[in-house]
């Protein structure tokens, strides 16, 4: 199979390679060199730009595409002819347009993060930023550049109250590096958790997102965001979040950008009320020094969390799982529109048969 790997890192590219033994599998820094690439080649064969082929390179077969988070896999590139599968090397996937893919019968898996190290390598970042926060390691560095000798002060992070939003694999490994530390920690969860679900995963309090945040929020010394982004964690912690938060509070995000109203974070750090950030991903990426988020105590991240060897052969792994089982068998297990395809199916065939 002819595949295109539009990933940010060449280092993560040559960790993939070896899984996809058999495939002829090319590399792209960026979504835009794959459509030059596209483009150029059409225009030397003469195809107008409007019926643009896939470069000779995959000759004519089909082409399925692996993709790195925030590259916009959009109509344009749906489009294309050839494209037969898209594979998100992780496990966001906002930036395809699902529908678009569904309709045009487009399978899109994804790489789940449980039992995977790349869990374990965002629970271990999580961590990092927790500490880092608690011991004011901004104000260490400002310190050491002045020549300035035992300050500052900080916290211990052990017996706080904790708000772990997100008990998918991500949530569930922080909360396994937690138990050290004795803290009184909330999850949530997107869907209502069963009769005991708080006990066997042994936290203090298990509800969901949409109707117990506003009770957690008010409790915790930490939030740390673990949840997918979607139409009801869009801003979830938005203004009003922010006002129902105890002072002096640490947010952490691991999740996605869009899951922290940045100008809600910027008033909160602005009047204390929020004490410090720990932000691995951004609203625009890469992230500019000069962003004013910078002007507060954030520890940042340039969107690393799984960028682990460890994480990155799991996830390269289940990439290569995916694709073959869906090219010997057919198998969607990891397949995030089977419903979708399905549903389009029906309704194209009702359609057609009336």
């Amino acid at each position: 199979m002819n595949i295109a790997a539009i990933l940010r890192s060449r280092e993560m590219f040559g960790i993939l390679k070896p899984f996809l033994s058999g495939h002829k599998a090319a590399h792209y820094a960026g979504m835009e060199y794959f459509l030059n690439d596209v483009k150029k080649i059409s225009r030397e064969a003469g195809v107008d730009d409007r019926q643009i082929a896939p470069p000779p390179k995959y000759s004519d077969d089909d082409m399925f595409l692996i993709v790195n988070a925030g590259f916009p896999v959009n109509s344009d590139i749906l489009s294309l002819p050839n494209i037969k599968l898209i594979q998100q090397f992780g496990i966001g996937y906002e930036n395809v347009d699902i529908n678009y893919a569904s309709k045009k019968g487009i399978p899109v898996f994804n790489v789940p993060t449980a039992g995977t190290y790349n869990a374990v390598s965002v629970a271990e970042l999580t961590l990092f930023f927790m500490l880092g926060l608690a011991r004011d390691y901004n104000g260490c560095v400002n310190s050491i550049n002045h020549g300035i000798a035992n300050q500052p002060m900080g916290h211990s992070i052990s017996e706080k109250k904790i708000a772990v939003v997100g008990l998918g694999g991500i949530g569930l490994e922080i909360i396994k590096m937690l138990k050290p530390f004795r803290p009184e920690i909330y999850g949530l969860k997107r869907n209502k958790p069963p009769a005991g679900y708080a006990e066997s995963i042994g936290i203090k309090f298990a509800g969901t997102v949409d109707e117990d945040l506003k009770y957690v929020l008010p409790l915790s010394d930490y939030i740390i965001l673990a949840v997918p982004l979607e139409k009801n964690t869009e801003n979830l912690i938005d203004g009003e979040a922010v006002e129902l938060m105890k002072r002096g509070v640490f947010i952490i995000n691991v999740g996605r950008a869009g899951l922290l109203d940045k100008n809600a974070l910027i008033s909160g750090l602005k009047t204390g009320k929020i004490k410090g950030a720990g932000i691995d991903v951004f609203w625009e990426e890469p992230a500019r020094i000069s962003d004013e988020i910078f002007h507060f105590n954030v520890i940042a991240t340039p969107h690393i969390g799984g960028a682990t060897y460890e994480s990155i052969a799991d996830i390269s792994r289940i990439c290569a799982e995916n694709i073959n089982g869906w090219l010997s068998n057919g198998d969607l297990t990891n397949c995030v529109n089977k419903d979708l395809i399905t549903h389009y199916k029906y309704t194209l065939n009702k359609q057609t048969n009336n």
